[in-house]
């Protein structure tokens, strides 16, 4: 077998300039945090990095370190959204993150996963379908200039439900499959978006 070697990601920021980036600190470590922010500013890539982690600690450092990079929604950030968003409150709270990224909870309740996930678990994955996936949350967050992903889809009619709802995109395992639906459903594409 050859060695793997994985890029460091000033080499992926050179290799890819203007292709927006995903970054997940996945380690609370105020040493990453402010590296990553140096590489962020030295390329000049502010504008199209986003990053944090499902962290309240770590998407809080990175954003007082740096607010001019888009912070996404922590889990805490998600459950306040959320109260805010069914309290009626939420046009009227700032929000200092710029995109939502979320996992799609539908995509654990089809057929083929039910016999893996319990009974509890299958509801819990309702309830938080039936909270989050609101066409009026995501359209209300687009106004504000707040992007929305969900993830990880990789079937047309997740890709499809995930427009439909109202998302600014989806992620996903299999770009060529999400590139074949989108060219086959361009109303759902987006004038910035990386695969034009």
């Amino acid at each position: 077998s050859s060695d793997r070697k994985f890029p460091l990601l000033e080499e992926v920021f050179r290799e890819f300039p203007e292709i927006p980036i995903n970054i997940d600190i996945k380690i609370d470590d105020d040493e990453l945090i402010e590296k990553v922010n140096a590489l962020i500013v030295n390329y000049n890539r502010e504008q199209i990095t986003v990053w944090g982690n499902k962290s309240s600690s770590i998407v809080n450092k990175a954003y007082a370190l740096n607010p001019n990079i888009p912070t996404l929604f922590s889990i805490g950030g998600v459950v306040k959204l959320i109260l805010l968003f069914y309290s009626g409150l939420l046009p009227f709270v700032p929000l200092k993150e710029s995109t939502l990224e979320v996992l799609m909870p539908s995509i654990f309740l089809g057929d083929d996963v039910l016999p893996i996930i319990g009974g509890k678990m299958r509801f819990v994955l309702r309830v938080l379908d039936v909270l989050l996936m609101r066409p009026a949350l995501f359209h209300h967050l687009e106004r504000r200039g707040i992007q929305t992903y969900l993830w990880v889809l990789n079937e047309e009619r997740e890709f499809e439900r995930a427009f439909k709802l109202g998302a600014t995109g989806v992620m996903t395992d299999f770009p060529t499959k999400l590139k074949e639906y989108l060219d086959k459903n361009p109303q759902y594409r987006r004038p910035n978006s990386a695969t034009s």
